[in-house]
């Protein structure tokens, strides 16, 4: 039996899916709206879910459709729906062929810490760009200024995000 570690928050927005497909757009804007998000930008949202997304489909609980001219659409199997839409009343029973999703708080922590380092580099990479510019060009000063503070506080706050999960992961291994 081959284990995958899934979040919840993407498990839930799976579980909540009621179209036949979707794209990895749509899931993508349901995962982002979901209350326990742990991403702010669309481009990390996007590559968290598609990661997902593939790792769903390598052990056959997701299945690209074939759409002529169009995004590509996904749908879940028979397999995840048996596992996971099943009612409150009558929880799914595992079996041997069934593959587990577990939900490993460590690794969870990790792939956090990740997606905010690389979210961290994106805005001190904005704050160095809109700073170069205030320099070269002290006519957009104006336009530049806010934007390159916003960023800076963007950064803060991610980097306060990055200290705390590394903490934890601290002390867990401790």
């Amino acid at each position: 039996m081959k284990d995958i570690a899934l979040k919840s928050e993407i498990l839930d927005v799976l579980k909540d899916i009621h179209t036949t497909s979707f794209t990895v757009d749509e899931l993508t804007e349901a995962y982002l709206q979901h209350p326990s998000s742990l991403h702010t930008s669309k481009k990390a949202a996007r590559q968290f879910v598609y990661r997902n997304m593939q790792r769903l489909m390598k052990v056959g609980h997701m299945e690209r459709l074939k759409v002529n001219g169009r995004w590509p659409h996904y749908t879940l199997t028979q397999q995840f729906l048996r596992l996971y839409k099943s009612t409150p009343s009558t929880p799914p029973a595992p079996t041997e062929a069934t593959v587990q999703l577990q939900i490993d708080p460590l690794v969870s922590l990790k792939e956090r810490l990740k997606v905010h380092q690389e979210e961290v580099l994106t805005a001190m990479g904005e704050m160095e760009e809109y700073e170069a510019i205030c320099q070269e060009m002290p006519d957009l000063r104006e336009i530049a200024q806010p934007r390159y503070n916003k960023s800076r506080e963007r950064c803060s706050r991610l980097l306060g995000r990055v200290k705390a999960l590394e903490s934890l992961l601290v002390t867990e291994a401790g």
